[in-house]
C-alpha cells in the first residue's frame, strides 16, 4: 500500500489499465482454450466417422464380391436340374451334370440336404403333406425339386412333401 502512495496517478491508471488488459488476455486464453477443445472433439467425432465409413464400405465390398455371381448361378439352375434329370438315364449327361456341379460348387453352391430332416421353413418350401407311418410328423418325407444355398444364403428353397401322421380314424 506504501507504494501506491508513492505512484503518481498516471502510474497507477498505467497499472489499473495493465491489469484490466491481463484480465482480458486470460478471457481471450480461456475462450480460446474452449474453442479448440470444441474443435478438437469434432474432429475426433469426424474421424470415428469416417473410419466406421471406411469399414462399413469394405464389408459391403466384400458382400459384393462374396455374391457377385449370385444371379448367374440362379440362372444355371433349371439347367442344372435338367442335367440332373437326364443324368439318371444317360452315362454322358451324368459326366456333364457332375461337371457342372463341380464348377458350380467351387463357387459357392451346395444344394439342401432334405430327406429325413425336420421341416425348415426358412429353407424348405411344403408343397404337399404325405400320410405315412414311417416317418415323425413334421419331417420331410420326399424332394420335388432341389434348393440350393449360395455361399449360406438360400438362392432356391427345396419343395418338398412333408410327412403327416396316419389317420387312424378312416370311416
Amino acid at each position: 500500500m506504501a507504494e501506491d502512495k508513492d505512484m503518481s496517478p498516471e502510474e497507477k491508471e498505467d497499472q489499473c489499465n495493465s491489469e484490466a488488459k491481463i484480465e482480458e488476455l486470460e478471457l481471450q486464453l480461456c475462450q480460446a482454450r474452449s474453442l479448440s477443445e470444441e474443435r478438437l472433439d469434432l474432429l475426433m467425432h469426424c474421424r470415428a466417422d469416417l473410419d466406421n465409413v471406411v469399414r462399413r464400405s469394405a464389408r459391403e465390398k466384400e458382400e459384393n464380391v462374396k455374391y457377385a455371381s449370385e444371379k448367374l448361378i440362379s440362372k444355371l439352375l433349371p439347367v442344372l436340374d435338367s442335367l440332373d434329370q437326364a443324368a439318371k438315364h444317360d452315362e454322358g449327361t451324368k459326366v456333364l451334370y457332375a461337371q457342372l456341379l463341380g464348377i458350380l460348387s467351387a463357387e459357392g453352391l451346395t444344394a439342401i440336404d432334405v430327406v429325413g430332416k425336420k421341416f425348415d421353413p426358412y429353407q424348405h418350401e411344403a408343397l404337399i403333406q404325405v400320410e405315412t407311418g414311417e416317418l415323425e410328423e413334421g419331417t420331410v418325407a420326399e424332394e420335388i425339386q432341389k434348393g440350393y444355398l449360395f455361399n449360406s444364403r438360400v438362392i432356391r428353397f427345396s419343395k418338398v412333401a412333408v410327412a403327416k401322421p396316419l389317420n387312424a380314424a378312416k370311416i
